[in-house]
């Protein structure tokens, strides 16, 4: 160490500073080294190594102190230091002793080695040499300070502790919070806290209150809250939804409970979108009703109106051939009156009922065309007036219901013969029956006019709605 009674006053304070540095840099690692968790049999080792390498360079410093000391005081001592050399030793031992145990024995070797070369009978051996070995020396213990201690923090960051387990929660999107029975908050996470100052106005300290509070609609102006499916939505300022879910823990006996807040925003928009999809679908059902029941009134009235239209074609027709009788002097007997009088009252009640089952049809393709629905019929009715009459009926309701529950644009109908059996089918392109079908007063209608007949109904909801009506031709 007398070659440090040479040197200037400057690279003397210079090198004071930097043994500081060197000192402060190591107490950080062996600080951070002794902070660290797990793996205890390697970690004792790591950990006093690290306090023997800032043992080591206390008694470096300590070294370079009696230099300074003893330059201001004008006095200069001999060569070696007995007690630095004896406690050098030891710590020179002790980092043996820790290389029979490390893992790492190239790393232990190498601050042993650097450790050494800064030894007090290390200035007798080296002479003028020792100067810049003790300054690689502390170069090294500085380098190797700064690695172990950014290597250790990166260490504790990443691995398992408490710290480390608050950070990774508080990175979550999702607000959490667990709480005892009583309510009192034991862990909350920043995005919890967050939520409920936006919500609340402030950090509340009791998860059930804080629950309560959102349940009644207790919150902040600007925010508001929905049920969906006995949970609770909250709307923020911002535009983004929030579903909040309780659900209860046990640890060994004691219970508690945990709140959960997950961000819904895009969720929530598509199911904003679809309500409004069906509000839409209610209110173009309602319309569509509506048509239909006017529908019915324009087929009654059609049908009043052609049966008029018959009467006064018969009574017409009577009526001139009994004015040309008049006119034409023609005497007229009994018999060729009640000839007249009979064939007006048959042909009268031949017309009484509804019109013929195709006139029926064809009246309820222009009615249903009118409101935009096709009806595509392949194949001919029965010949038979009273099944033309049914299937016509069939028709009408089966396209009625389309209308209504499916929102059919278009109806197709197949009629023919196969087997001794006539077939009526119908199909149509509407939506379909997502649940379970449940058969009202039309389809018990269409069975109870097709027992007589000894016919059948059936009807198939998926993969398309279909009905189906089949009658014995014999």
């Amino acid at each position: 160490m007398t070659e440090f009674y040479r040197w200037p006053e400057a690279p003397r304070l210079a090198l004071t500073f930097f043994l500081a540095l060197c000192v402060l840099a190591q107490t950080s690692a062996a600080l951070l080294s002794l902070y660290r968790r797990g793996g205890r049999g390697r970690r004792l080792v790591e950990n006093l190594l690290e306090l023997s390498i800032l043992a080591h360079l206390l008694v470096c410093a300590q070294m370079h102190g009696e230099v300074m000391q003893n330059y201001l005081a004008g006095l200069i001592p001999p060569t070696g230091y007995s007690g630095q050399r004896l406690l050098v030793f030891a710590l020179l031992l002790l980092l043996s002793l820790m290389l029979l145990l490390a893992e790492k024995a190239p790393h232990r070797l190498l601050v042993a080695a650097v450790a050494a070369v800064t030894l007090a009978p290390m200035e007798a051996l080296a002479g003028k040499a020792f100067l810049y070995l003790y300054l690689a020396a502390l170069l090294f213990w500085l380098v190797r300070s700064l690695f172990r201690a950014w290597g250790f923090a990166r260490e504790i960051q990443m691995g398992l502790s408490a710290l480390s387990i608050k950070n990774a929660m508080d990175s979550l999107h999702t607000g959490i919070m667990f709480c005892e029975k009583d309510g009192f908050v034991i862990f909350v996470n920043a995005q919890m806290q967050r939520l409920m100052r936006v919500l609340t106005g402030n950090e509340q300290r009791n998860g059930r209150h804080f629950y309560e509070q959102l349940t009644l609609g207790a919150i902040e102006a600007g925010c508001s809250v929905s049920r969906v499916e006995d949970q609770s939505v909250c709307l923020l300022p911002d535009g983004s939804a929030w579903q909040f879910n309780v659900s209860a823990l046990r640890l060994g006996k004691k219970p508690y409970f945990q709140l959960t807040a997950t961000g819904i925003s895009e969720q929530w928009a598509l199911i904003t979108q679809l309500q409004r999809k069906n509000q839409e679908l209610f209110k173009r059902q309602e319309e569509l009703g509506e048509a239909l029941a006017k529908l019915d009134i324009l087929i009654r009235e059609r049908e009043t109106q052609q049966v008029k239209m018959r009467a006064h074609d018969i009574l017409g027709e009577r009526l001139s051939l009994l004015l040309r009788a008049v006119r034409s002097e023609q005497a007229l007997d009994y018999a060729q009156l009640r000839t007249l009088s009979s064939g007006l009252i048959d042909d009268l009640k031949a017309m009484e009922g509804k019109p013929s089952p195709q006139d029926e049809l064809d009246g309820l393709l222009q009615a249903f065309g009118a409101v935009g629905v096709d009806i595509l019929i392949e194949g001919d009715l029965p010949v038979d007036t009273a099944k033309g009459h049914l299937m016509a009926e069939v028709i009408r309701e089966a396209a009625a219901n389309a209308v209504r529950h499916g929102f059919a644009t278009q109806v197709y109908v197949q009629l023919g013969e196969a087997e001794g059996v006539f077939c009526l089918q119908i199909t149509d392109n509407g939506r379909g029956c997502a649940d379970k079908l449940r058969e009202g007063g039309g389809i018990g209608g269409m069975r109870k006019k097709a027992e007589p007949f000894g016919g059948s109904v059936t009807v198939a909801a998926s993969p398309q709605f279909k009905l189906k009506v089949e009658l014995p031709i014999s």
